[in-house]
């Protein structure tokens, strides 16, 4: 039979939507809590308690990049990158990372900025913090490959966009129309009404996610014209100096720090950040980062910078210097960046960071619906399109649910936890607070195997609750800091995140009060009663 468009369209986005909704949601779950990656990490570093660090004067400065240097000679002499962190208020200590060639892994050390001294595991709490949701938002810690994993569910996701927007006839009815206890109709409203209520922003921060890899998701022109060089690209757009090749001739490295007092200068700004390229060899340069001022962004979308200056580190010579608060590259590289300003919300201060926060809320809760929907109806009124494994591909699928949705939801909050409890001391501790995150929600994934659908539901979001309203007491129990001594000193990171998580632990708290509520008695002679009752309660009749 001949099908209309709407009926094609409604096929595409219910089987499009499907195979790509478990990813979309993590993508915008972590994508959403990433919004607020620097109080998440204040948080998880327990700067509460220590303050904001008093300004440091250019002496100081030096003094830091001295002890930097001197570490990262001794690991690595000779190296294809080197890059001095100075303290600041996200993090008291100083930083070098290094990398031996371009494909060495990068090396990273914690340092005493007075004394140079190597911090071991234990002297501060080492983590990614709020950092692991961004970098688990746009690539899940896969690097490039997951780059492009991301790329084909954010194009999938404007598939479904679009496709959502035909199969919808009275999508503006759709936004005032919610008929609860209804079953399969109240899940169908609900997912309607978020879609229609967030359409704009989903589409701004869905096309604003494809635009900041532009150049990576479509490479044909910088390999036709650059011989694949981004660099030797960007270096053209933005005027700037061309990329300088390595020479493979030894030269000694100057003291980093007069260069750093320099660039100061220069710029009119203080340093964050001394950045080396090829060090040890005769093409190494040396870049001065001024630091970053949020509260300059704040009032338009096109990002001002902070300013930098790049000078040859074997002449001495000036190659380049750009000011703070100007922008190269025309209306090329501006209209990039004002996508980029609408998509990790660099304007507007706190109130936009809010708006964009309930939004991807409730954008993750619309796919959260889609999902289920999907099984409601198919449990419901099979239309056996897998023959003979029908049943076992819906049952898959509604392991992928519970595991995708309330595992994921239950992972974070349990990063949070694994936070505080990790020991001090453990050797790259940051790297294991992500892989226990993995663990814990692949944990997640054979639980919802081996368990009924219904009961995977109701444990898990239990276990949601519990660590989201336990925070602020593990907090307390851990480092002697919580909610009321954060509000009385006027730290509003540290009450934010736990007033959140409080948040979140109760709302958790009427999702499973609700599915216990729905929930018929379910008797254990009866298996085919039990499978309708979990249904029916996760579908809201």
């Amino acid at each position: 039979m001949k099908q209309t468009l709407r009926q094609s369209m409604s096929w595409l986005h219910t089987w499009g939507g499907l195979w790509f909704t478990w990813i979309l949601f993590a993508i915008f779950l972590t994508g959403t809590l990433g919004v607020f990656d620097d109080p998440i990490s204040h948080w998880m570093r327990e700067q509460g308690k220590i303050g904001e660090i008093a300004p440091s004067t250019v002496d100081q400065r030096s003094r830091a990049v001295e002890l930097g240097q001197r570490h990262l000679a001794a690991v690595s002499p000779r190296a294809d990158f080197w890059s001095i962190a100075l303290p600041s208020d996200e993090n008291p200590n100083l930083r070098v990372f290094w990398r031996a060639d371009e494909d060495a892994p990068f090396k990273q050390a914690q340092l005493d900025p007075l004394t140079g001294a190597e911090l071991q595991p234990g002297a501060s709490r080492e983590t990614e913090g709020g950092h692991h949701f961004v970098h688990m938002h746009f690539e899940f810690h896969a690097g490039m490959a997951g780059i492009w994993i991301v790329g084909a569910a954010t194009m999938a996701m404007l598939v479904a966009l679009v496709s959502g927007i035909i199969v919808h006839k009275k999508i503006f009815a759709d936004f005032f129309t919610f008929r609860p206890g209804k079953g399969q109709r109240s899940w169908l409203d609900g997912h309607n009404a978020l879609g229609v209520l967030t359409l704009p922003f989903l589409f701004v921060i869905t096309y604003t996610g494809l635009t900041i890899f532009w150049a990576t998701y479509m490479p044909a022109g910088v390999l036709a014209r650059y011989d694949g060089s981004e660099e030797a690209f960007f270096a053209r757009l933005t005027e700037g100096p061309a990329p300088r090749p390595l020479q493979h001739i030894d030269a000694a490295m100057p003291e980093l720090a007069p260069l750093m007092r320099r660039g100061e200068a220069a710029i009119g700004r203080e340093a964050s950040f001394v950045v080396v390229e090829h060090a040890g060899d005769r093409s190494a340069a040396v870049r001065v980062f001024g630091r970053f001022d949020p509260d300059a962004e704040n009032d338009r979308l096109v990002g001002r910078g902070s300013g930098s200056a790049l000078y040859d580190a074997i002449t001495l010579e000036t190659l380049d210097v750009q000011l703070p608060n100007t922008v190269r590259g025309g209306s090329v590289l501006q209209t990039q960046r004002t996508m980029n300003a609408l998509h990790f919300v660099r304007f507007g201060g706190y109130p936009m960071k809010w708006l964009y926060f309930i939004c991807g809320m409730a954008a993750s809760a619309m796919l959260a619906t889609g999902a289920i929907l999907f099984m409601v109806k198919r449990r419901k009124k099979s239309a056996n399109e897998f023959g003979a494994a029908t049943a076992r591909v819906y049952r898959g699928i509604e392991v992928l649910n519970v595991a995708a949705i309330a595992g994921l939801i239950l992972a974070c909050a349990a990063y949070f936890w694994i936070n505080r409890l990790l020991p001090l001391d453990v050797a790259e501790r940051g790297t294991r607070e992500i892989l226990l995150f993995f663990a814990v929600w692949l944990a997640s994934l054979a639980h919802a195997a081996l368990r009924p659908s219904l009961a995977a539901w109701r444990e898990q979001l239990a276990a949601c609750a519990l660590l989201c309203l336990g925070l602020p007491l593990l907090n307390l129990a851990t480092t002697g800091d919580w909610l009321v001594t954060a509000l009385a000193r006027g730290d509003g990171e540290t009450a934010g995140v736990e007033l959140s998580a409080i948040g979140f632990g109760l709302i958790f708290l009427a999702m499973l009060r609700q599915l216990r509520r729905r929930a018929p008695t379910l008797t254990v002679d009866r298996p085919e009663t039990a499978k309708t009752a979990a249904i029916d309660a996760i579908g809201g009749r």
